[in-house]
């Protein structure tokens, strides 16, 4: 939220200083983020006014002009054809910095003649373009004023960042609110002075209906009448441009300051063109297709909230409003809608058609449907004001059902209890009705209020004790920081950070994988991907937020196809973070089981292009190494297998295995599905790896023992097998494993052929076997009788036959 100091400043009195107003603003929650101060680029900028003017005697196109700048009258040499003496102009001083252009006025002789200072024109200010010259003000503007404070840019501008339950804070009102609550001050609202024509009801003009006051609970509007769609003026420009809004026209440029002045949104549609003096507040159908403000097409449902004429929609309720109702330059007649919509419909409606606008920021989070009326009326007396218009009799407010505020009882002992300060009766009572709370009833022990209708976020007594907590200030409260958090205070077993999960990260890191941290929401579409009974979120942020997420890998193909469309197709990254899923059984919270899981990823090359290596693409075995590294090599777990898979598995492909620990599948790995991948908007494959870190953590770790390096010489006996080439070879290691000779020290396969020597339906997997003692040199007697052994064990463990 941006706020302008002078704006604030009409509203209430501060009595602080920027540095002050910074901390109070913060201490009662409204961080503040930023603070600037706007119009230092006309520094050395005033107002003048051109005495006399002279031709100067070496020059036809110039001008020897003596300027009055407020304070003394200096020689200024001009080329503009248009000055003259008698003139308001804006005097650029010596040592002041041009907007356009950044060079330094200086004294200067020009032709011979001093020149000290420059008049300027609106483009060399940066503020508008010449037209014929230099810029002529109104003669009524005061000599020696500085520019800034001539155009209202002589302001300090608040940037606040407003958490999602102070909806009551996104205006200038909202916030004279807050300081008002902490100084005791009153606020000044501009005052309402309606002129309505009596011989015109807005009853002829307009006929409103609401179909669902679910979703509309409020609907009010007024007509004006007769208006020039015009240039706003200068003050109305300024105001908006201070916050960084852009000024259009006077119609739609009074309902923005409306906007940011109370926090209400309005919208003003063309009264002419809707068919049939007609509007009606309702769901449009599945599959529609409307034109919005900005000139895109969307696609509405059936739980979307319209404002429709007899005919056609013509705004998206609280959010945009359509091109074939908008102000244009040919308006006359002017509708003015101000309205309380359902935050949950604003939110889901803004969050499926991919809108943010001001308006549904604050109709999600929820506006003061009390606010509505003078919302309108403002806005109207301002488009009588400033654009001719002719404000028709009445108004139309639709409001079956109104709105009531909780009423809330407030326990002094809870709220002892909760902030562990006693704070007196008195100052409870005042800190209450300082934020607009209304006290129906007070007793001994307790006070029973109404909450404000503009603080959406009241509901309950802790709510209340959050108010008294910031008003009272959180650094006058002394906290009693043994009973928070005692010294022998042991943190639970379920909070701490698994030793694991850091040895894992500090592997893959090593390893040259990158993590990503993705978030733990997705949408209902991604999630059925992992066929797993996924958790609905009651509230979400919007669909694609609505889902606990399942698995950990979508999220991941997400980032791959990011990345993949800014240029980076090489990818090696991890994940790791929590799932969520649907449960019966008994767990922490009723009805949710939540594991942690790890996702690897590998795409594209699998190293970066060298002159001196040949390029890959990351395969398979990429990915089956990185896992048997992490789990065996860097985590030590005994009992672990890398099995072919043979449970569905939607998300992998056919290429995968799965990781069994104690007879249970804790993860799988492979090729990602191709439909998968293609649906994702991917084209390449990439290689995957999920695995239960909640069944790591808890899986045991071998004994390891350190064992002195052998001072006798190895000896390495290769072996080839022929066999079916359906067979694993991972079946070979194991039958030469249970042989488990005591001199053999190490078993790997170093090549794998197949081809028309072998045999079809066959391959060829060499084996490299070394063998060595830790008590003497090996004689070849012995180690061809364990090479036997381990031979006639692959032989009848796989089928395999020795290659001669």
């Amino acid at each position: 939220m941006t706020i302008s100091l002078n704006w604030l400043k009409e509203i209430i009195d501060i009595p602080y200083t920027i540095e002050e107003l910074d901390y109070t603003l913060t201490m009662l929650g409204l961080e503040v983020e930023k603070i600037h101060t706007s119009g230092k680029e006309f520094q050395g900028f005033v107002i003048g006014k051109v005495l006399t003017k002279e031709k100067h005697p070496d020059a036809d196109k110039l001008s020897v002009c003596n300027v009055f700048d407020g304070t003394e009258e200096r020689q200024i040499i001009c080329g503009a054809p248009n000055v003259d003496a008698g003139q308001t102009i804006v005097v650029a001083l010596p040592g002041a910095k041009v907007p356009h252009g950044g060079f330094e006025i200086a004294k200067r002789k020009i032709r011979g003649i001093e020149s000290h200072g420059m008049i300027c024109s609106q483009a060399e200010l940066g503020i508008g373009e010449d037209t014929g010259g230099i810029w002529v003000l109104p003669d009524n503007c005061t000599i020696g004023m500085s520019l800034a404070q001539y155009l209202g840019l002589d302001d300090t501008i608040i940037e606040i960042g407003i958490t999602p339950n102070r909806a009551d804070c996104l205006s200038h009102i909202g916030i004279a609110r807050e300081i008002a609550a902490r100084t005791g001050g009153s606020i000044r609202l501009p005052s309402l002075q309606l002129t309505e024509d009596k011989n015109h009801s807005i009853h002829n003009d307009i006929t409103i209906d609401v179909d669902t006051t679910s979703l509309c609970p409020r609907y009010a509007a007024r007509t004006v009448k007769n208006v020039r769609i015009i240039e706003s003026p200068l003050w109305l420009k300024q105001r908006l441009e201070s916050i960084g809004m852009r000024p259009r026209n006077v119609i739609v440029d009074i309902t923005n300051l409306v906007l940011m002045e109370c926090g209400q949104p309005l919208h003003a549609f063309d009264l002419d063109t809707i068919q049939q003096r007609k509007v009606i507040v309702k769901t449009a159908q599945p599959q529609e297709e409307f034109t919005t403000l900005d000139g895109k097409k969307r696609i509405l449902d059936e739980k979307m909230l319209m404002i429709s004429d007899a005919e056609r929609h013509i705004a998206v309720a609280g959010v945009m409003g359509g091109e074939n109702s908008e102000i244009s330059d040919s308006t006359v007649n002017v509708l003015i809608e101000s309205a309380y919509f359902n935050p949950s419909s604003i939110r889901r409606t803004a969050k499926k058609l991919g809108i943010s606008s001001d308006a549904s920021y604050r109709f999600e989070r929820g506006v003061d449907p009390d606010t509505i009326i003078y919302a309108v009326n403002r806005a109207a007396q301002l488009m009588a004001d400033l654009a001719g218009g002719t404000i028709t009799q009445g108004i139309i407010d639709i409001y079956d059902n109104p709105v009531i505020p909780p009423t809330i009882t407030l326990r002094f002992a809870q709220i002892e209890r909760v902030l562990g300060i006693s704070v007196p009766t008195d100052t409870i009572q005042s800190f209450i009705t300082s934020i607009g709370c209304i006290i129906i009833s007070s007793q001994t022990d307790s006070i029973t209020v109404q909450a404000p209708s503009w603080r959406v976020d009241i509901h309950q007594e802790i709510d209340l004790i959050e108010e008294i907590a910031r008003l009272y200030n959180y650094d006058n409260i002394e906290p009693d920081r043994n009973a928070i958090f005692p010294a022998d205070a042991e943190i639970s077993p379920l909070f701490t950070s698994p030793e694991r999960r850091h040895t894992i990260r500090h592997y893959l890191v090593h390893r040259g994988l990158h993590e990503i941290i993705t978030y733990s929401f997705t949408d209902a579409g991604t999630a059925s991907l992992s066929n797993t009974q996924t958790i609905t979120i009651a509230n979400p942020l919007g669909e694609e937020f609505s889902v606990m997420r399942p698995s950990l890998l979508p999220a991941m193909m997400k980032v791959i196809d990011r990345n993949c469309r800014n240029g980076q197709s090489s990818l090696a990254l991890f994940d790791c973070g929590k799932i969520f899923s649907a449960s019966k059984e008994k767990t922490f919270i009723k009805g949710i089981r939540e594991k942690e899981e790890l996702c690897i990823a590998l795409t594209g090359d699998y190293q970066h292009q060298h002159w001196a290596e040949k390029q890959r693409k990351y395969d398979f075995y990429d990915i089956k190494g990185i896992v048997e590294e992490l789990l065996f090599d860097s985590l030590h777990l005994s009992g672990i297998m890398l099995v072919p898979s043979e449970q569905d598995n939607a998300m992998y492909g056919p290429n995968r295995m799965d990781i069994i620990a104690h007879k249970k599948i804790i993860g799988t790995l492979g090729e990602v599905h191709r439909s998968i991948i293609k649906k994702f908007g991917i084209d390449q494959a990439v290689f995957a790896a999920s695995i239960s870190l909640s069944d790591i953590y808890t899986h045991p770790q071998k004994k390891l023992h350190y064992t002195m390096v052998s001072p006798f010489p190895f000896v390495r006996r290769d072996a080839a097998f022929t066999l079916a080439e359906d067979i694993a070879a991972d079946e070979i290691l194991r039958a030469v494993k249970g042989v488990n000779s005591p001199l053999l020290k190490g078993a790997n396969i170093f090549d794998v052929f197949t081809g028309a020597t072998v045999g079809e339906g066959k391959k060829s997997i060499a084996l490299a076997l070394t063998f060595g003692s830790d008590e003497r040199t090996l004689v070849d007697l012995e180690i061809n009788t364990h090479f036997q052994a381990i031979v006639e064990a692959i032989e009848s463990g796989t089928g395999a036959t020795l290659r001669q």
